[in-house]
């Protein structure tokens, strides 16, 4: 047998990657969840014009408007991601030694 191809050596190796790849992914989930709540939070509230000119309320307005939309599809897209990898992950069947 040759070094490195030791079964018990290989399953530990491929357990940590695992666990590594589902953290990351866990974090990708959280991240996208955070991003998709912020951008919905920042189109639906209504932009302080307390000090501002009629002009520069609307340049606000329109600028949290796109910055809410690009946050809720980029936070949506990166749920997706981390699901999808999940998926991916859970279907591919491990064979028992």
């Amino acid at each position: 047998m040759q070094p490195g191809t030791d079964p018990k050596t290989q399953g530990a190796r491929g357990g940590v990657s695992r666990a590594a790849l589902l953290g990351l992914c866990g974090g990708m989930m959280l991240g996208g969840l955070f991003l998709l709540i912020q951008g919905l939070r920042t189109r639906l509230a209504p932009a302080d014009c307390a000090d501002l000119s009629e002009m520069e309320c609307g340049f606000m307005r329109d600028t949290a408007i796109e910055v809410g939309r690009t946050q809720s599809v980029v936070g949506a897209a990166l749920l997706a991601l981390a699901v999808a990898v999940v998926v991916l992950m859970r279907s591919r069947t491990r064979p028992d030694a």
